[in-house]
């Protein structure tokens, strides 16, 4: 089942999907920290206020680590000690508090779209759902349910994401020093060919657009949770 999902054409279409659900790892503001008292005990932190508890906590770690199974496949297992899927768990509490501020909700239709458009739960092109119950079981060993509420979630951050970044662009300055500062970290003497740079100009852009957006965002989650 991991290998599915480590094929090079699945695995491309799913990260363009969670690109922006998986953030680039953001400081985390507003953990509270551990619990210091009885009344407290059942607490593991809080942010911005509210308490998380254990089974809240324990929701979201699950959520990140499916996302990561997504995204890496069989090869997780080689690189989970690096990726700090605690830190993700409470960085995704902190965007989905983020987004009940903005009142942003995701319907049952727009969840079951999305579901239905991972490719490793298709066969033939099509949505098929004994495939996409023994994936829940074997290899995301969650519930149906569980998993389509994380489905929800992720559907949340991606439209937070979007509301907050909205409107930000790129001129054509930002652009050219971007790319120069792609290409010149593969090559230290890299000079700009003004040909290539207008054919290969529209792709850069939009790698330098996501970046900008991206920082932008992680922005403001610090402003947010501080």
């Amino acid at each position: 089942m991991l290998k599915l999902l480590r094929n090079k054409k699945t695995a491309k279409k799913i990260w363009i999907g969670l690109a922006i659900i998986i953030m680039p790892a953001f400081v985390f503001w507003g953990f509270g920290g551990a619990p210091h008292d009885k009344d407290e005990s059942r607490y593991l932190g809080s942010i911005s206020g509210k308490k998380i508890t254990p089974l809240e906590f324990n929701s979201s770690l699950s959520a990140v680590r499916n996302m990561a199974i997504m995204q890496y496949g069989e090869n997780l297992r080689e690189i989970e000690k690096t990726l700090n899927l605690e830190a993700q768990a409470w960085q995704r509490l902190a965007l989905l508090e983020a987004a009940k501020k903005f009142k942003i909700k995701a319907t049952d239709q727009e969840v079951i779209k999305q579901i239905e458009n991972y490719p490793f739960f298709m066969r033939q092109g099509k949505f098929d759902s004994k495939t996409y119950n023994e994936l829940l079981r074997y290899t995301f060993h969650i519930q149906a349910r569980a998993f389509e509420e994380q489905a929800r979630q992720n559907i949340i951050i991606y439209k937070l994401y979007n509301k907050v970044t909205d409107g930000i662009t790129v001129d054509d300055k930002e652009t050219r020093e971007g790319y120069l500062k792609i290409k010149s970290a593969i090559d230290p003497k890299f000079k700009i060919d003004e040909n290539k740079f207008l054919s290969e100009k529209k792709e850069f852009e939009i790698i330098i657009l996501e970046k900008k957006k991206q920082e932008h965002f992680s922005e403001f989650i610090a402003g947010l949770l501080k």
